[in-house]
């Protein structure tokens, strides 16, 4: 109990942000739908979310595309991020609906997507701790169910996000990095965790998955002879994909 209660610490007083609840949304769009279903989240939909936004409902809202798309109808081609200062905010996302008609000028059901997608998931995460966001294109998500949760976390905050910070921005390097916790849906075969690393790039994004390409150096070497993450997480990430930014309103920070 006394290591939980220091590890609660450390993360509250890590990062101010570490109240965020963040909504992710997965869909399936079949390729040639892809042009009308962007196309349309990007036209209109966007506008309600930014008026949510302009009026203290969410603070941000992310729009993306999986990079090598699937025709796998079970796996998401697309991703909505929705991110809430609170719980209590959370729960009354609803009213950011309500006055879809009076935003887009028209009938909400004329520019509905929900006949060219399939909503395959929707998972609620609270923000652990994050880098500030520089410039982004494309996002490195990393999904985990680690063994020992409070040590990854613990390890993550203390060796490398100080090493994250660093390098933050520089040349092919990250320009954002954070850390969600699960919160709902759990079970044995859901993750419990997600890192995500922030690239301005496609290549920086690739190379910084190519075990070929790492670039080794004392200072690399030290921080992984301290690193405990075989013991933490033995079995590493259960599953790492790239998503393309398509859209960014507001700020989560």
């Amino acid at each position: 109990m006394k290591k939980l209660l220091m590890l609660l610490a450390l993360v509250f007083t890590t990062s101010m942000f570490a109240q965020n609840i963040v909504h992710i949304q997965y869909r399936y769009v079949a390729s040639e739908n892809v042009a009308e279903f962007e196309s349309l989240e990007t036209d209109h939909w966007s506008k309600i979310k930014k008026n949510a936004i302009d009026n203290g409902n969410m603070l941000a809202s992310a729009f993306f595309r999986l990079y090598g798309r699937t025709d796998d109808e079970s796996q998401p081609t697309h991703a909505f991020v929705q991110v809430y200062e609170s719980f209590e905010q959370y729960e009354d996302q609803m009213k950011i609906w309500g006055n879809a008609e009076q935003i887009l000028g028209f009938d909400p059901a004329l520019a509905s997507t929900n006949h060219i997608s399939k909503t395959l998931y929707n998972n609620t995460y609270k923000l652990i701790a994050e880098l500030p966001m520089g410039e982004f294109k494309y996002a490195v998500w990393n999904l985990a169910k680690p063994k020992d949760f409070n040590g990854f976390v613990n390890e993550n905050l203390n060796l490398w996000m100080p090493y994250f910070k660093k390098n933050l921005g520089k040349d092919g390097a990250r320009s954002g990095w954070g850390i969600l916790a699960r919160l709902h849906p759990k079970g044995m075969d859901e993750s419990s965790v997600i890192t995500y690393d922030h690239y301005k790039d496609l290549s920086s994004a690739l190379r910084s998955l190519s075990p070929m390409d790492v670039v080794s150096s004392n200072e690399i070497d030290a921080l992984i002879s301290k690193s405990k993450m075989s013991k933490y997480d033995p079995d590493g990430f259960r599953y790492t994909n790239i998503w393309e930014l398509i859209e960014l309103l507001g700020s989560p920070q």
